[in-house]
């Protein structure tokens, strides 16, 4: 274990209780686990079988044993310091989150080595390692604001990170919302956008060969996309009939040939409202969280998350000024891009029709394997963001698009009648 001081340990006040906040720094689509442990992320498709609907028991991992592990763990990083625990809020992955409030510290004074709080992660290393959150966290913090790790304990699974605070990007667009304050909302997204354009502009061969960041390749792709076909068509009573399988099976193959060859960048892979904060304590930084699933793809992945984000409305018009404003800036940077604004919108729809198709399929497995059945109510947004998706690409010109997209916009559109059942 790697602690932040070597003074002896002494007595510290603790209170265990559950708080309000909703920055337990975790998205409610993430959650990294090794490739033999089933996952709740909308990244990772290493799922079991469609017929396995048992929700797993993850409380049985969070034992009060381990708590014990863990409080002791929080009292040998802050030997000396008068403390409290409150336990956070949970999202879809396997970890817990816990925020450290050091009563003895203040921010005002100078020259402190510690903040006032700081975020414990619990990670049961049994479901999901954090040696990857670890990995990716150096490999970002050269470029953006990613939480610096003060302690670790890597065989317990306990990380002890900065504390962003409570108040997520969303909670920050939903207020400019309310007061309808269209230049606040652009400035904040322009301001998301300029963090990602630093993301994308990491070395490629670094992530690689120092950080060991994979490929997203066309296995990775094909495999979340099987998510729709294997949880979401059943779910709506559709499953694929012997003629819809060869279909889907080309539209998919079509679709991965034409992704591969979108310029590549280190992709966060859930680059949206709810996984950006306003830093607390730095607040000129956009705090960026849960990006331990990141890969080297398409660039255009993670535009796609936060303009067609699954938790936020926004008219098409304003996405598209979005959209043109990463591509100019990308190109200001002299950082690869399409020569045109239009091809460049082909590649953001294309790549939105595998995101929005993958997380239709975890959204239900969500709900139907692990019992959270409150991403049902997002799934209706990202059903449209699929078809606007869809049916701008078949106004484009460019023939090779269309004959993909054509027939599986006729068999998309059959299924809205059933689709409309389960929510109309």
């Amino acid at each position: 274990m790697t602690n932040i001081t070597q003074q002896s340990r002494t007595l510290a006040s603790i209170n265990t209780s559950t708080s309000q906040s909703s920055a337990s720094q975790s998205s409610s689509e993430s959650g990294s686990v090794p490739s033999n442990a089933p996952t709740s992320s909308p990244h990772t498709s290493n799922s079991t079988s469609v017929t396995a609907l048992q929700p797993i028991d993850i409380a049985s991992y969070h034992t009060p044993q381990r708590f014990e592990q863990l409080t002791a763990f929080i009292h040998d990083t802050f030997a000396g310091h008068k403390l409290r625990i409150e336990s956070l809020p949970g999202d879809a992955s396997f970890r817990r989150y816990h925020r450290v409030i050091l009563e003895d510290v203040e921010l005002s004074v100078a020259h402190s080595d510690l903040d006032p709080s700081y975020i414990v992660m619990d990670a049961p290393p049994q479901l999901e390692s954090i040696e990857s959150f670890i990995r990716i966290d150096e490999l970002m913090a050269a470029k953006i604001n990613v939480p610096t790790l003060l302690a670790k304990d890597i065989e317990q699974g306990f990380l002890v990170l900065q504390d962003f605070g409570s108040v997520e990007f969303a909670h920050l667009i939903a207020d400019a919302k309310i007061k309808q304050d269209t230049g606040r909302i652009d400035e904040l997204y322009h301001w998301a956008i300029d963090s990602l354009l630093q993301l994308q502009s990491l070395s490629i061969a670094t992530a690689k060969d120092e950080f060991a960041v994979p490929d997203y390749d066309a296995a990775t792709l094909q495999r979340e996309m099987d998510l729709f076909s294997e949880w979401f068509l059943p779910y709506i009573d559709a499953p694929l009939s012997v003629d819809e399988q060869q279909l889907w099976q080309q539209f998919c193959d079509g679709l991965i040939e034409l992704l591969l060859q979108q310029p590549q960048v280190v992709v966060h892979r859930d680059y949206h409202s709810r996984n950006l904060m306003l830093d607390q304590y730095h607040p000129q930084q956009l705090g960026v969280i849960d990006f331990q699933d990141a890969l080297i793809g398409s660039y255009t992945y993670d535009l796609v998350s936060l303009v067609r984000d699954a938790y936020v409305n926004w008219s098409e018009v304003q996405v598209a000024s979005w959209i043109e404003y990463y591509w100019q800036q990308r190109r200001q940077l002299g950082l690869e891009a399409a020569e045109t604004l239009s091809t460049f919108i082909n590649d953001v729809n294309l790549m939105g029709i595998q995101r929005h198709l993958k997380v239709l399929g975890i959204f239900i497995r969500l709900a139907q394997r692990d019992g959270k059945t409150r991403y049902l109510a997002d799934i209706p947004k990202v059903w449209r963001d699929l078809l606007i998706e869809v049916e701008q690409l078949l106004e484009q010109e460019d023939t090779q698009v269309r004959a993909l997209i054509g027939p599986v916009y006729e068999w998309i559109k059959q299924l809205e009648a059933k689709f409309l059942q389960k929510f109309a």
